[in-house]
């Protein structure tokens, strides 16, 4: 199956086909046709696409058997979930560039204003999908950096309790109330729109952008001690290079080639 969010160009099962079958004055999925789906009028509890759905669910409990992965395999009505799911995103995806009534009311459109509304759609879509990406990465590298913090046995009270309340508000903030932008404060042309009291907005984020501030050092330092090992043991490989064979398949120089 293609990507369920490009079936654009899909040709499915055509429409006469599928309702002769709905009808049963007309042979079902098979052949040529056994793995099309139905996009037409009433494609969702259609008798086609629930023949065809079925099919899939024997082929992934195959799947499992051929490749013998150990472990029972999902259930049959699990598996028919997810390709219900799967087949709803694809028929929205094949049906976003066809002709629908004008905004007007009036008529339908014409192919090209079709197509330019599926390019505004897919392009809003891709835009949520990255601010959405933007926040869970956020979410984790917040909750990754605190955990990393609050394991320092070192910190004083008064920091142990300020980020356990960072933490805290992190964690019930979840990912949808993560900042989408780079830092938590506000663009000065496109002010942020808040009901929260300002002494609050503004005590959360800077807390929030010290958050930010740890957890770039920490990827900083985690970086820098990876790459200094990289180079010690470039500088090792090279030494090594530099010896006799003999020499070079001493035990210690096969340990430090192993490490």
């Amino acid at each position: 199956m293609p990507n369920v969010n490009s079936f654009q160009t899909y040709s499915p099962v055509e429409d006469p086909i599928a309702n002769a079958y709905e009808k049963c004055r007309g042979p079902g999925p098979e052949g040529m046709t056994q793995n099309l789906y139905f996009f037409g009028e009433g494609w969702k509890n259609s008798r086609w696409n629930r023949d065809v759905l079925a099919r899939r669910v024997s082929e992934v409990v195959a799947q499992q058997e051929n490749y013998r992965i150990p472990g029972p395999c999902l259930a049959d009505d699990v598996i028919l979930a997810c390709l219900q799911a799967c087949l709803k995103q694809a028929q929205a995806s094949w049906k976003r560039d066809k002709p629908r009534i004008h905004f007007s009311g009036e008529r339908y459109e014409t192919p090209e204003e079709a197509q330019a509304r599926a390019r505004t759609q897919e392009g809003v879509r891709s835009s949520s999908v990255r601010v959405y990406t933007r926040k869970a990465t956020k979410y984790k590298t917040r909750l990754d950096a605190l955990d990393e913090l609050l394991k320092d046995s070192t910190l004083t009270t008064f920091t142990r309790r300020k980020w356990e309340f960072a933490r805290d508000i992190v964690h019930n903030l979840g990912k949808d109330g993560q900042s989408s932008e780079d830092t938590d404060r506000d663009d000065d042309e496109l002010p942020l729109v808040t009901t929260v009291p300002y002494y609050r907005r503004r005590i959360v984020g800077e807390l929030l952008q010290e958050v930010d501030r740890e957890a770039a050092r920490l990827q900083w330092k985690a970086a820098t001690l990876k790459g200094k090992h990289a180079v010690v043991r470039a500088a090792l490989y090279k030494a090594i290079d530099l010896l006799p064979v003999n020499f070079q398949k001493h035990s210690i120089i096969v340990g430090i080639y192993n490490r």
